[in-house]
């Protein structure tokens, strides 16, 4: 046989949407659930946008269950970003929230990265949010998310208030309400061992 030269990164088949866009916004978000896969991808985007020097900038789209929301795809806008600056005109945010009604999500989160020593949200960045309901999370990556980023403890969490309001997540509610998930696990069974027969004396 002979041996697939990578696994494909689209999907294989386009199902029609089943209304998860149509889940409203609960009154109070409990846990985002996320893969971590999705942390995986996030990060590679941002590294790379971070080898250029300049700042990167993502969407998590998923959608509510109850009171939960789980995040199921990154979604990343390749346009000319600069090395402390992020700038995404109507066009270009009306594709994101076109590809957002594609795919049946909402967005659950936006991303960004700051270069070395740019610290955590800045007036720009709380004044312009991409969405504005309540509970609504926006994460600052320091560091061009150099070497990478995989615990969201070492990013800068802030969870929307509403009236301009943002509030600052701390680590240890970040552990309670952001569940990574792994997508592959390998399972041990304890080993099996044919039981001997008794003993006669």
């Amino acid at each position: 046989m002979r041996a697939a030269a990578g696994y494909p990164t689209s999907r294989p088949y386009v199902s029609p949407p089943g209304g998860r866009r149509r889940l409203g916004v609960p009154d109070r978000i409990g846990r985002y659930y996320v893969p971590l896969a999705v942390l995986e991808a996030t990060s590679a985007v941002m590294r790379r946008c971070g080898a250029e020097r300049r700042e990167c900038y993502v969407w998590w789209g998923g959608y509510f269950a109850s009171e939960d929301a789980q995040v199921v795809t990154t979604l990343w806008p390749d346009v000319a970003t600069q090395f402390g600056h992020v700038h995404l005109d109507t066009h270009q945010l009306e594709a994101m929230h076109q590809r957002l009604r594609e795919l049946d999500q909402v967005i659950l989160a936006e991303l960004h990265t700051h270069p070395p020593g740019g610290g955590g949200q800045n007036e720009v960045d709380a004044a312009h949010p991409a969405t504005t309901y309540r509970g609504f999370i926006s994460i600052v990556v320091p560091d061009f998310a150099e070497p990478r980023m995989h615990d969201l403890r070492t990013t800068h969490v802030y969870e929307y208030q509403g009236n301009s309001a943002w509030r600052d997540v701390p680590p240890v509610e970040i552990v309670e309400r952001f569940v990574i998930e792994e997508p592959f696990m390998e399972i041990r069974p304890w080993r099996w061992e044919r039981p001997t027969a008794p003993s006669v004396f």
